[in-house]
């Protein structure tokens, strides 16, 4: 058996100790880009491949040759994972779009030096992490998968990171006695629960304050060993104050997006405070508006009276003194004249006749040839 691993370990990753090594931290949802070179004199038409280390082998996610890109699994498949070659520049790229926390893990440049052995070129450390931000009082649920079927026998356990490799403070683990379909634990404000069938653990936290944000791991616990913690998935939490006009649901959970956490933590009371201040400042406004409009209805009724008055009291037209429309009389001549009758032109002569306060068939009988005039005019 050991034979065995000595020999696997060259064929598949010969030289691996002289490539560098580097560390990439990536959020989830975001993408990565990687540039592979490769020694001139290699043939173009060598395989040149990005795979995913596994303990000492190295599986395929996509490869290159020549021009044909070949896809070896789903994710390539279905353009998360791509390979670009550049003969002219010697290298070739990779691209990882829509990053997932369960891609973290080793992976490699490498050409295949013959059928059973590649060679690498670069070594890619990738972390992805989910990010969350909070209000106070909110709750947190993580889905951690692991892909290892011997992990299912391995304690798991929720602990924060303290900035030291492999150092980290337990927060809350499954229990010591392994059982086959579940196994969970909890602790203060924390469970964790490990679904070895599905190969998922799901941490929940409850009544979130601000004080718990930081940078946590879903981890294998192994407390008898040097390094008590092995990274399966990084969490980045931010936990905001909940401001005081927020109305608070218990159990509600919900994740603002990344570099919003100002946004969720101030924002609103911000919004609050603004509105209060546009409010005080229409009072006045909304007051000025209906004091104008009560003046301007007064002032319409005044001058709607004026005008009724001046049309009420405005004297007739001296110009209908010629209308020959003819008016009631005052049945008893005793009486106090009510009723004026003037027959005249504007210019008269003195020898043409005047009659005032009779009927035109009451005047006395004119020739012919005088022109005679009636206007009726009635005063109350």
């Amino acid at each position: 058996m050991e034979l065995r691993v000595v020999l696997l370990l060259p064929l598949c990753f010969p030289g691996l100790q002289a490539q560098t090594r580097e560390e990439l931290s990536q959020r989830e949802g975001s993408n990565l880009s990687v540039l592979c070179p490769y020694p001139a004199e290699l043939d173009n038409w060598k395989m040149k491949s990005w795979c995913r280390g596994t303990g000492q082998k190295c599986d395929l996610q996509v490869a290159i040759i020549g021009t044909s890109i070949y896809t070896y699994t789903d994710r390539a498949t279905e353009g998360h994972v791509t390979v670009q070659g550049d003969p002219i520049h010697g290298n070739f790229s990779v691209t990882m779009t829509d990053l997932r926390a369960e891609d973290s893990g080793m992976y490699f440049c490498a050409y295949r030096k013959d059928r059973d052995s590649y060679v690498p070129l670069k070594r890619i450390s990738l972390n992805v992490f989910k990010e969350f931000h909070k209000l106070e009082l909110d709750s947190l649920s993580v889905q951690c998968p692991y892909r290892d079927l011997g992990y299912r026998s391995v304690r798991k356990a929720w602990c924060r990171y303290t900035g030291q490799t492999g150092r980290c403070e337990l927060v809350v683990s499954t229990d010591t006695t392994y059982t086959w379909g579940t196994n969970s634990g909890q602790k203060g404000r924390a469970w964790i629960q490990d679904d070895t069938q599905e190969r998922t653990v799901t941490i929940t936290m409850e009544k979130l304050q601000a004080q718990d944000s930081g940078v946590y791991w879903c981890a294998l616990y192994t407390p008898l060993a040097t390094i008590r913690f092995t990274r399966l998935m990084e969490v980045r939490l931010s936990v905001a104050k909940r401001p005081a006009a927020t109305t608070v649901t218990t159990g509600t959970s919900q994740n603002y997006p990344p570099g919003n956490s100002t946004l969720a933590g101030q924002g609103v009371g911000t919004y609050i405070i603004i509105s209060t201040v546009l409010h005080l400042l229409l009072i006045p406004v909304v007051i000025i508006l209906i004091t104008s409009c009560i003046r301007h209805h007064r002032k319409l009724k005044r001058r709607g009276n004026r005008q009724a008055e001046d049309i009420y009291d405005k004297p007739e037209d001296t110009t209908q003194l010629e209308s020959t429309e003819r008016m009631e009389t005052p049945k008893d001549d005793s009486k106090d004249l009510k009723y004026v009758t003037l027959d005249f032109k504007s210019q008269r002569s003195p020898e043409e006749s005047l009659y005032c306060n009779v009927e035109p068939d009451q005047a006395p009988k004119n020739p012919k040839d005088e022109n005679v005039e009636y206007a009726i005019i009635a005063r109350s």
